[in-house]
């Protein structure tokens, strides 16, 4: 997979006043691929606005009592598009207008969720937590991936309209990166993107969506949304 784009630096908020689109129009796809590459940019990076509806930390400077989950970016059919335009682009590999369109068929009637996280123990203390974690919760292996916090994660749920759907995770990582503690030390973690993808046949543009979930240590999120402010 792809690595995407981790710090949340890149999360920067911005003005929007829309509601979901569950299908993508051509022109909508054309307008989603031109922002996604006019963002292509070290200096700004890929402005993610409204659809950052939870952030606990800031960038990779750990606040006081802060969860391992950074932030939660909620991905409708057009940010999607819009994000993998701009991740395109980043490479050098820009979408071609088939491309895009074909993406855009994918990715409707579906919410994704990102969730940006970091590991809660040093990396030197992974693997023994791992296998601390792993008596009592014996879950499946990717011998593919190095054991980390992130297998840990779950089913999620998605209530939408009353009505409430599931998804498995799907994980990018473990990467590393030095994180500066509240103490004001540093500290190199793993990290790494869960993203849950619900199929909504009938997505509606507006209303709330709430999103329930549970970190590598079982910690409870409960998260939700307003529709009526994304596109």
């Amino acid at each position: 997979m792809r690595r995407v784009a981790l710090s949340l630096t890149l999360l920067t908020l911005s003005s929007l006043a829309l509601a979901v689109v569950p299908s993508l129009t051509a022109a909508q796809v054309q307008a989603a691929k031109r922002e996604g590459e006019a963002m292509n940019t070290r200096e700004s990076g890929y402005i993610v606005g409204k659809y950052l509806v939870k952030a606990y930390n800031d960038d990779l400077i750990l606040k006081p009592g802060s969860p391992e989950v950074d932030g939660v970016v909620l991905s409708t059919p057009y940010e999607r598009l819009r994000y993998e335009a701009y991740l395109a682009h980043l490479e050098n590999k820009p979408l071609s207008d088939a491309q895009a369109m074909t993406l855009a068929r994918s990715y409707a009637g579906k919410l994704m969720f990102r969730l940006y996280s970091h590991s809660p123990y040093a990396v030197e203390d992974e693997l023994e937590q791992w296998q601390q974690a792993y008596l009592t919760d014996k879950i499946a292996v990717n011998p593919e991936r190095e054991k980390s916090y992130l297998d840990f994660y779950k089913t999620a749920t998605l209530t939408v309209a009353g009505k409430t759907y599931t998804a498995k995770p799907v994980v990018d990582g473990p990467y590393r990166d030095n994180f500066v503690l509240p103490s004001g030390e540093s500290d190199f973690r793993n990290l790494g993107v869960v993203f849950y993808t619900f199929n909504i046949p009938a997505l509606p543009r507006t209303g709330t969506a709430t999103l329930t979930f549970t970190d590598s240590r079982g910690k409870a999120y409960r998260i939700q949304s307003n529709l009526n402010d994304l596109r």
